[in-house]
């Protein structure tokens, strides 16, 4: 990329989850965006409230210069920027505001709030602005689908974080492996492993495909590989359908199993610093954006590329992202939508790429952003245009939580796939059940 990788590091958000659970006609969103008292017809300046996730400085001047750029041709329109970290303290905020009738009127935010925010209307529905807007049909469809809740826009994405696997060059050349020429499948990543695989005193000294064994992030490589063999997702949101013990997933399960039954270097997933790929001791790992250009240095510095999400039965891999929301409360809904066009169109989504490096969700960008640099900006955009996101469900904690421990009891030899899973899904049931 053109623009300094430092600015790269900052740039993307880890992956986070999609929930959610009504669509625009249900009771409470509807009668939310209904109040609009649009300042458009009345000629009055309007004041909006601007609250964005996370306080990393290169995004943070991002967004004052584009405030300043939107408000500037549009005097009547003010925004007030703020910005608050990621976790407790910003869900905090958001409860806070809503609760005592503050709530800010635009929200950037990950796929996670999508879950309890769409139900109880604190997000509005964007259907009768997307369907009438000219950059609808330019939109990648696959972030349009990942800011959706039962076939209704909640979200217009605008930083994209897909899972990419990622390889060492210099050690497929080691094990007489073409670098240029990464596996595309579960058959030849197994084949790959096998060869990459280096053992003293029977000892794992050198792994093939670096995946972990514990932590909290287990879920995201299982849900990859569930979805590469044809699974929908760990669970169905559209009829709450537990899918994580389904033959296919078992099967994704066992497959994973055995990569680790052939060598692997135990890693907590919670930690991405333990990935032995970081240290040149792992060929293959997922990773997002951000790892990519953090490994590019030291001992692997020049020495990785991305490769193509693989396939079994499907290519896929999972893509977290974070969106602009409109607040279902703001009386401003023209004005808001206004702001939310403006950060989602061709100019700015090219000015966030040369500021920060996050790829366009245009259509009509895609060629641009690949003649950049061919070799990775190929794969991210194909990455993000065959993601899927962690299910729409408000009980995705629970998903998370039964997965990651089922998947630990599976890498240590504590049970068997079918057993662990089966237990995993017995669990997120009565979090259904209990709905």
């Amino acid at each position: 990329m053109k623009r300094k990788k430092a600015a790269l590091f900052a740039a993307l958000i880890g992956a986070a989850a999609i929930f959610g659970m009504t669509g625009c006609g249900k009771k409470g969103t509807e009668e939310l965006v209904s109040k609009d008292t649009s300042a458009e017809s009345t000629g009055d300046k309007v004041k909006l409230t601007f609250l964005r996730v996370g306080t990393e400085p290169e995004r943070k001047a991002y967004w004052e210069e584009t405030v300043a750029n939107f408000m500037e041709p549009n005097p009547r329109i003010e925004i007030e920027y703020q910005e608050c970290g990621y976790g407790d303290d910003f869900e905090t905020k958001l409860n806070t505001g809503f609760a005592s009738g503050t709530a800010p009127d635009v929200i950037n935010f990950t796929m996670a709030s999508m879950g309890t925010r769409v139900p109880l209307g604190q997000y509005a529905c964007l259907d009768e602005y997307v369907n009438n807007w000219e950059g609808k049909d330019d939109f990648m469809k696959n972030a349009l689908n990942l800011g959706s809740v039962n076939g209704s826009v909640y979200g217009l994405a605008v930083f994209p974080d897909p899972r990419i696997l990622i390889y060492n060059k210099e050690l497929f050349e080691e094990a007489g492996l073409d670098p240029n020429i990464p596996p595309t499948n579960w058959e030849e990543l197994m084949e790959y492993h096998k060869k990459l695989v280096k053992k003293e005193g029977g000892n794992v000294v050198q792994t093939g495909f670096g995946i972990p064994a514990s932590g909290s992030n287990m879920q995201h490589y299982l849900s990859v590989f569930i979805e590469q063999n044809g699974v929908k997702n760990l669970v169905d949101e559209d009829n709450d359908t537990v899918l994580c013990n389904s033959p296919e997933s078992i099967e994704a399960a066992k497959f994973l199993k055995s990569i680790a039954d052939e060598g692997i270097i135990r890693w907590d997933s919670s930690n991405s610093d333990q990935n032995p790929f970081s240290s040149g001791l792992a060929a293959m790992t997922l990773g997002n954006i951000t790892d990519f250009y953090n490994w590019n240095q030291g001992t692997v510095a020049g020495k990785i590329a991305m490769a193509a999400p693989l396939m079994n039965k499907k290519q896929a891999t999972f893509c977290g992202m974070s969106f602009m929301f409109m607040s279902g409360e703001t009386p401003h809904k023209e004005e808001v939508w206004k702001f939310i066009e403006y950060i989602s169109s061709s100019e700015q989504m090219w000015k966030r790429y040369e500021d920060l490096g996050v790829t366009p969700m245009r259509e009509s960008l895609k060629e641009k952003y690949v003649a950049e640099n061919p070799e990775s900006n190929q794969v991210i955009y194909d990455s993000i245009d065959c993601g899927t996101g962690s299910p729409k469900v408000a009980y995705a904690n629970s998903v998370y939580n039964a997965v990651n421990d089922a998947m630990e009891r599976i890498m240590y030899d504590v049970e068997d796939p079918a057993t662990s899973l089966n237990k995993a899904a017995e669990e997120i049931q009565k979090e259904i059940d209990n709905q």
